[in-house]
């Protein structure tokens, strides 16, 4: 037995233990009530000293102890096991009775005993954890023989992925679409501004053993199995280049009304006629100057390599297709301009809502698509605003899930930030940013401050509406994680082959 309670209520519950006792923030310990047959978990959130006698006798000795040291005489504490130990402060997270998890609405018996779980202590667990595989259990440091992961029925509910640079983000989303290809049963569009993907230091989303007919891979200087990255003028529309260059409000209105002339040939009129002659065709109700200022802001788009003047290049409608059929489809922007990644984010995401939206309209076709879940990295960039938000707050009736990636929490609005369903909290530590996810959280995390601080690289808090409570993951690391994968499907290749 590692400890006994002593005291608290039902938010909070203490424990004594021996002073050489080794227990770590963020471990999750056993309670075992024998008065009532349940077993309670708790949650380390601190741990202090403590030891026997007045209140200030610590005080004392360790002066006595200090006058010894400067004679160079040595200190003996008399029945030092008994009179020191150490005191856990725990977050009650529930109670398992009859395998049947329960919230923390009573306490354990005074002087119940603690110890460390064991693995068939967790079994109530199994039901919670998903077809989407992120990890093994964590509890402190040590880690238990139990795979975490989340529901793929989760991904239109929107994610979050917070943690500072070098925490492990990039590590994270590439086990997480590893994971969606192996259940082939969703799709995810990752946009790529950083290259970091698809090869990857060690091994990248090209080395999955199922990658030749799960991943499909954009690139404007594609190499051998990658497509062409590229998009027509007739797809972009007013809302899309809103989101990136700031209009006036007579720019906006010229926008418009080049839309409502042209249709989907507004760019291609914009800049293949002089300010003049725009100015003539709108009976000078919108100035010269004005035109000109929106060709030459709206230029670098329209002469971007990523442009192709005809109508019938496009890659949208094969990537919406793909997306639908449950694959991953990986947009490699590392070699653009931002405007230009941008632009290509905005407009996908665009496309999907409204394609998704259309098809909702027939329950039967609508049942058939895959869910999709789009990428946003540094998302507070663009995730307040436009497209984004909107998916934010409509998508999930749609299919269209978002994954916002960002290091700064605090710069996304908490509106928006509220419609993340799921949370992802690696290493933060900015303390502003921890106090924001503490209060849109599904889950109450507002005890685990001390535990988010010392997360190491890898390790990471999951919540989600449903989970019994913030569950600690060690993530996997790719490079193991795919060869684990690789075994297991030729297993399952050569079984099939054999039936």
């Amino acid at each position: 037995m590692l400890g006994r309670i002593i005291g608290r209520s039902a938010g909070e519950i203490t424990f004594r233990f021996s002073y050489n006792e080794d227990v770590k923030i963020g471990e999750i310990l056993v309670a075992e009530d024998k008065e009532s047959n349940a077993i309670f978990f708790l949650r380390v959130i601190d741990i202090k000293y403590g030891h026997e006698g007045p209140e200030n006798w610590g005080l004392l000795a360790a002066g006595e102890m200090l006058m010894m040291d400067k004679r160079n005489e040595e200190y003996t504490l008399i029945e030092k096991e008994r009179r020191l130990f150490k005191i856990g402060v725990c977050k009650p997270l529930g109670y398992v009775v009859e395998n049947e998890f329960k919230k923390p609405k009573t306490i354990p018996s005074y002087f119940s005993g603690v110890r460390k779980p064991r693995k068939e202590d967790y079994t109530f667990l199994e039901k919670y954890m998903g077809d989407i595989e992120i990890g093994k259990l964590r509890s402190g440091e040590s880690i238990i023989d139990m795979k975490v992961g989340i529901d793929g029925k989760l991904l239109p509910y929107h994610i979050g992925i917070f943690a500072t640079t070098g925490m492990g983000k990039s590590n994270l989303m590439r086990v997480m679409a590893a994971s969606i290809m192996n259940a082939g049963r969703y799709g995810v569009l990752i946009i790529d501004p950083h290259g970091e993907y698809y090869e990857g230091t060690g091994k990248g989303l090209k080395h999955h053993p199922l990658a030749e007919e799960r991943l499909v891979v954009y690139s404007p200087n594609p190499e051998y199995g990658m497509n062409h990255l590229m998009i027509s003028p007739y797809e972009i529309n007013v809302s899309d280049v809103e989101e990136i260059f700031n209009f006036s409000e007579a720019q906006r209105d010229a926008l418009y009304s080049l839309y409502g002339k042209y249709g989907k040939r507004w760019l291609i009129e914009l800049q293949e006629n002089d300010g003049e002659t725009l100015a003539y065709e709108f009976d000078r109700r919108i100035q010269e100057m004005t035109f000109n200022v929106l060709k030459r802001r709206l230029e670098r788009i329209y002469s971007s390599d990523i442009i192709h003047k005809d109508e019938k290049i496009s890659i949208v409608d094969a990537i919406i297709k793909q997306l639908h059929e449950g694959k991953v489809v990986l947009v490699d922007t590392s070699s653009l301009y931002e405007y230009e990644e941008l632009l290509i984010a905005v407009m996908l995401a665009r496309r999907i809502l409204n394609k998704n939206k259309s098809l909702f309209k027939n329950k039967e076709e609508f049942s058939k698509i895959s869910p999709v879940l789009i990428t946003v990295e540094e998302a507070q960039r663009v995730i307040n605003e436009g497209i984004f938000a909107q998916i934010a707050r409509e998508g999930r009736k749609f299919k269209v899930g978002l994954c916002a990636i960002t290091q700064q929490p605090k710069l996304i609005k908490e509106e928006v930030l509220s419609q993340l369903n799921t949370f992802f909290i690696l290493g933060l530590a900015d303390e502003g940013d921890r106090n924001i996810l503490k209060s849109s959280s599904k889950q109450d995390i507002s005890h685990l401050e001390k535990e988010i601080q010392t997360l190491e690289i890898g390790e990471a808090l999951i919540t989600y509406p449903g989970a019994p409570f913030a569950l600690p993951v060690k993530i996997h690391l790719y490079d193991e994680f795919i060869s684990e994968n690789a075994e297991k499907i030729k297993k399952d290749s050569v079984d099939e082959d054999f039936f």
